[in-house]
């Protein structure tokens, strides 16, 4: 199987706290991988690496084989646009918008114009079961509605890589299984790959590949 990300002997500090050491890790590409362990592991500090949105202090992260933190400024935010989608555990939904115009959002700010990503848009909403709920806004739909329109929105762009932090965390039992499957569903239909921080022990059983961290290193995987 082809390596999508490949991070090397990476390091992240605060102040005296060292949150990262010497942390490598060689994910698939076209896998589900979940990351576990205890709060304080280091496993969200991980994923803003692996998302770019946090600069290691040393090491390297490379991402479909670009050195992601040899770009900097602009080239860095648009190779972030363009390759990473992020879902969060409370969605981060814009309220004033609807469903359909939430998940555009990452396309428009990549250039694309509404007119041409809008069709795209509302096949991604079809596709997870949300076609009847397009112009609703966050407030008029469920948890897990709300959830499946933040996976749809870190799909439009169509990225290799899919971050996601305790995204089931706030969902329901029922609604939980739907988000895990989706997952599954979407790697086999789209080969997408997904790195999960989780706290979900049937959601790691399931994955292709599990990473234990404690107090800042990978003690299996």
């Amino acid at each position: 199987m082809d390596t999508l990300v490949e991070v090397r002997d990476v390091w992240k500090r605060y102040e005296q706290l060292e949150v990262l050491r010497a942390v490598s890790l060689s994910i698939p590409a076209s896998s589900v991988v979940t990351i576990v362990g205890p709060s304080g592991a280091g496993k969200t500090t991980l994923l803003q690496i692996l998302g770019t949105m946090l600069r290691p202090d040393a090491g390297q992260v490379r991402i479909g084989g670009t050195d992601a933190f040899a770009l900097r400024g602009n080239r860095l935010a648009h190779f972030r646009n363009r390759e990473i989608g992020f879902v969060f555990q409370f969605h981060h939904l814009l309220p004033e918008f609807s469903a359909l115009e939430n998940v555009c959002i990452p396309a428009l700010i990549h250039g694309v114009s509404y007119g041409r990503i809008r069709q795209r848009a509302a096949d991604l909403l079809a596709f997870l079961g949300l076609s009847e709920r397009l112009h609703h806004k966050p407030h008029q739909l469920s948890g897990g509605e709300q959830q499946r329109v933040a996976v749809a929105r870190a799909l439009i762009n169509n990225p290799k890589l899919i971050l996601a932090d305790e995204p089931s965390g706030n969902l329901d039992t029922g609604n939980k299984e739907e988000l895990h499957a989706l997952f599954f569903r979407l790697r086999d239909e789209f080969h997408q790959t997904f790195v999960i921080v989780t706290h979900d022990p049937l959601l790691a059983d399931q994955s292709d590949l599990i990473v234990r961290m404690a107090d800042g290193s990978i003690i299996a995987q």
